[in-house]
């Protein structure tokens, strides 16, 4: 056995789906004569026969997988004689054997074609796999000679061995053995025979169930109900019919083995085979039902001829002649009245044919559009990821620049402004912070107009740590500090480790207040590329892929900040300044605002009112000419607010330039990155990192694939529809 490609076998072979029935009739040894059969005189009209052709196309290149096609289906229950049936209309000798049955579907194709006659057989795998058997042609070609009766079992036992293996006797297959017989003389004609139905408690119920409905399902199938003369009432059959949607119009009975029904079993079999059409009658069908005497497994040596000539003489006999309706029984009459309804049928389907596929060709458009552009290899991918980079390039530039016309209207896209207020609000944070940390030195530093009690007002007792928060000032904690601190210092002098220590503390939250700003700043990064990514693409598996691979570029560029910004911090410690003219100057601010604070105590606590202010500031500082460590803090306090805030508005710069802007938003940034320059030298040095950013999963690869060859069999359905002159037809059935 060899293993095919379907498609490759669907377009060499013009074959698949729609299995012809009708064999060809017995010729006499050493030479093939054609018997006519009756139900090719039937498709002799040509107007016909180009139905059935154009039908038997569409089944040969797989429509019949996306849009349902007219075929003629064979149900019953199993044992019912639906083999003796196929081989009746066929004539081709399937087994006729009560204790063999049918354990998976058969699909026989009978196919007009010039040359010699053939046979050809395929397993069909339900995971859409071909095998072909291998046959040997007979050198007469008579399906009634011993030679092609050989050939014709030796098959069937290689289909069997190759669907079910070793498989218990009780088990159904959903692989299909196709069977092809080409002549001359072969009318375009398909017919199924799938496996028997079986009770509830049978272990293949589900199975033969599941078959069943996969084939009556389909709204164009003529389903071949055959029934056994059996009670009707325990032949599970009887209920499908009732299931089956118009089954009036597209259901044809027959009931078999009708010189083996039980006694008293007459009056319903004849009942049914009169088919006339009353509320009770449960059964009635448009096209009628049928009786058929079956070969005898005793008569498998007994050509078709003598098959056909057996049951005519059968049923002449006994009570069926009372029926009075010699055209209800006998395999003539079944195959014309057959022939006449899949005419019909074929005849009212061909119309809604075309339709039906220029629907499914856009669904499948449709589905193509929503899986993007084809990314199987790696110029696929750098075609599609160099034009999604443009497109983003120029987004995000705009985003960053603060034009915002051609970005998306929505906020998280429109990144300046968002950093910019990200910028503000930890400005706001660290003014807030100095706020705190050095808050405004009060009006009420003085309480007494007695100098003796000016120094514990300013700094506190001896005993007091200076950080009392009920009690706290600035000038008490820096006093404090310079206490625990003593060193060699002269009385007038301050130890210069104090600056340090006290700016240490005052802006020790400096860097974490930093970070938060940078995670901040991220997390607006990650959101606005989210939304950039959308605007380039609509795949959203693609759109995963990259936003995870721009992730990680942001994971670097953040890490790459905070290196910056831990270095920024590592450096606040340094007590340093060039800017020497503008530190004097605040520092001169800050120590006449000292002075002037506790000269306005004083002439508030002086009740008088007409005393100046500039007075009493010349009484403080001749106090604190005396008293040199209250006027040594007092210049520590000056010359930490002064550098504090000159200290901050340098670090409050250096974060949003130097760990902002030249990491977050510069050349490292996914926002610039995302260039096709990029794209191009990935795909040049890095190919397996392309492939995993644009590259396709595996099943979409196999969706993708299994849409265009849909796509590619309804464009040629629609093509044939052409080459026979449908597309256009207003009315294709006239």
């Amino acid at each position: 056995m060899t293993a095919l490609n379907p498609l490759q076998y669907y377009r060499d072979n013009l074959q698949h789906r729609l299995f012809p029935y009708l064999g060809t009739a017995p010729p006499q040894m050493g030479e093939y004569i054609a018997e006519q059969r009756g139900i090719g005189e039937g498709l002799s009209n040509e107007n016909i026969r180009e139905k059935l052709d154009f039908i038997e196309h569409l089944h040969a290149i797989g429509v019949s997988k996306y849009v349902d096609l007219p075929q003629l289906v064979v149900v019953g229950d199993q044992s019912c004689g639906k083999s003796s049936v196929l081989q009746a209309i066929t004539r081709l000798p399937f087994p006729v054997d009560d204790r063999m049955c049918t354990r998976f579907p058969t699909e026989v194709s009978l196919q007009k074609a010039a040359g010699a006659p053939s046979i050809s057989a395929v397993v069909k795998k339900a995971n859409g796999t071909l095998v072909q058997l291998t046959i040997s042609q007979p050198t007469v070609f008579s399906t009634d000679s011993p030679e092609f009766g050989t050939i014709f079992r030796d098959m069937l036992l290689h289909a069997q061995h190759e669907i079910l293996g070793d498989a218990g006797l009780e088990y159904l297959s959903e692989d299909t053995l196709q069977i092809t017989v080409r002549g001359e003389e072969e009318p375009n004609l398909t017919i199924v025979d799938i496996p028997g139905l079986v009770s509830a408690t049978h272990s293949a119920f589900q199975t033969a169930n599941s078959l069943v409905n996969k084939y009556i399902k389909n709204p164009r199938s003529i389903v071949l109900m055959v029934a056994h003369p059996g009670d009707p009432g325990t032949q599970d059959v009887f209920q499908k019919l009732k299931n089956i949607p118009d089954r009036q119009n597209r259901v044809i009975g027959v009931i078999t083995k009708c010189d083996r029904k039980q006694e008293g079993a007459e009056d319903w079999i004849l009942d049914t085979i009169r088919n006339e059409q009353k509320p009770e009658n449960q059964f009635w069908l448009a096209n009628g039902w049928f009786g058929l005497r079956n070969r005898l497994p005793s008569e498998v040596r007994v050509n078709n001829h003598e098959r056909d000539r057996n049951e005519a003489h059968f049923f002449q006999q006994g009570v069926w002649p009372t029926l009075a309706q010699p055209s209800r029984l006998g395999i003539r009459y079944l195959t014309a009245a057959l022939t006449k309804m899949l005419n019909d049928h074929i005849t009212r389907s061909i119309p809604a044919l075309i339709p039906d596929i220029n629907q499914k060709l856009a669904e499948c458009e449709l589905r193509l559009a929503r899986l993007g552009t084809p990314r199987g290899t790696n110029r696929e991918q750098r075609d599609c990821m160099v034009e999604i980079a443009t497109k983003f390039s120029q987004l995000s530039l705009d985003a960053l620049d603060g034009s915002y016309h051609r970005v998306p209207d929505h906020q998280s896209a429109k990144m300046r402004m968002n950093v910019q207020e990200c910028l503000e609000k930890f400005k706001s944070d660290m003014h807030q912070e100095y706020c705190e940390r050095i808050p405004n030195i009060e009006d009420d530093l003085l309480t007494s107009l007695n100098q003796t009690s000016w120094r514990t007002s300013l700094l506190g007792s001896d005993d007091d740590p200076g950080e009392d928060l009920e009690n706290y000032s600035p000038l008490k904690e820096i006093f404090a500090i310079m206490r625990k601190n003593r060193g060699t210092e002269l009385t007038d002098e301050t130890n210069s480790n104090v600056m340090k220590i006290l700016f240490r503390k005052k802006s020790e939250k400096w860097s974490q207040m930093a970070s938060i700003l940078l995670k901040t700043v991220v997390v607006k990064i990650k959101i606005c590329m989210k939304i950039l990514v959308e605007e380039c693409t609509f795949e959203a598996e693609l759109q995963g892929t990259i936003n995870r691979w721009l992730s990680s570029c942001l994971d670097t560029a953040e890490n790459l900040a905070q290196e910056e910004l831990d270095l920024l911090s590592s450096e606040i410690c340094f007590v340093w300044t060039l800017s020497h003219k503008n530190y004097l100057h605040e520092v001169g601010n800050a120590y006449t605002y000292c002075i002037n604070a506790m000269a306005r105590d004083l002439r508030h606590l002086s009740n008088d009112g007409n005393s100046s202010v500039s007075r009493w500031e010349k009484e403080v500082k001749a106090w604190l000419a005396n008293n040199k460590d209250v006027d040594a803090v007092l210049n520590t306090f000056a010359r930490l607010d002064a550098y504090y805030r000159i200290s901050q508005a340098r670090f409050i710069d250096n974060i949003g330039i130097q760990v902002v802007e030249r990491h977050l938003l510069g050349p490292s940034s996914p926002l610039k990155m995302f260039r096709p320059m990029q794209i191009n030298k990935m795909a040049d040095e890095e190919p397996e990192k392309l492939k995993s950013i644009a590259g396709e999963r595996e099943d979409k690869e196999i969706e993708r694939k299994e849409i265009n060859d849909e796509k590619r069999s309804l464009e040629e359905a629609l093509e044939t529809a052409q080459t026979f002159g449908y597309l256009g037809r207003a009315a294709v059935g006239h």
